[in-house]
């Protein structure tokens, strides 16, 4: 995760907002209107944070979103949130998580209290408009990670596999392990980065800590 090492946190703690005003907008509205689950939202966070506003760029989104699938929790959550703290440190990428998840937590609760007074014809658009952002977030990370035969292949027989037996709780970690493998043994090695040592911030964790061992987390 090179691209995390320009240190924001070397700035001031406290946070200038009207600096990142234009940014915790764009967040606001793709709070309310991202849907379609972490692969629809890939698709969403592309063409706001990316192409839209250059926040960050593609193989960086890239690189958090992979990151992220390796985190326990919600992955759009951890990705946003990410892009937050590469932005403005700690402070701004707490105050990108509360404004990613108040409006839609405001709304469902909302909802709940009054799904029964509500017609249900209203919601027969959301699954079609789910697949078609889910169709585009998976066609933009075709054209960032198939670039060659063998990703060709390893996405094809990943395909069929997983459609074939996607009840199995197997099928994905043998997936991911036998496309890593393949991959490693099949395409020229990568040109190693060398990355300066940084210190460990343990005042993050410590906040961490408390969520992490509450008894509903």
């Amino acid at each position: 995760m090179e691209y995390l090492n320009s240190n924001p946190d070397s700035q001031p703690i406290r946070l200038k907002l009207f600096r990142h005003i234009s940014f915790l907008k764009a967040v606001a509205w793709h709070s309310i209107t991202a849907f379609g689950g972490p692969q629809g939202h890939f698709g969403m966070m592309m063409k706001t944070f990316v192409q839209r506003r250059k926040d960050v760029t593609e193989q960086e989104l890239l690189e958090y979103n992979g990151f992220c699938q390796l985190l326990p929790g919600a992955s759009s959550t951890q990705t946003l949130t990410l892009i937050g703290y590469k932005r403005g440190g700690l402070p701004l990428a707490i105050i990108t998580l509360a404004i990613w998840i108040l409006p839609a937590s405001a709304l469902m609760g909302g909802l709940s209290f009054s799904v029964e007074f509500i017609k249900r014809d209203i919601f027969q658009f959301i699954k079609p408009m789910a697949i078609g952002f889910i169709a585009f977030a998976a066609f933009r990370a075709f054209t960032l990670v198939v670039k060659n035969r063998v990703a060709r292949y390893i996405m094809v027989i990943s395909m069929v596999a997983t459609y074939f037996l996607f009840k199995s709780p197997w099928i994905f970690p043998i997936v991911i392990i036998l496309g890593g493998i393949i991959t490693n043994f099949t395409e020229q090695k990568a040109e190693k980065i060398e990355i300066p040592y940084r210190p460990i911030k343990w005042g993050n964790i410590v906040i961490f800590l408390p969520f992490f061992l509450s008894p509903d987390s």
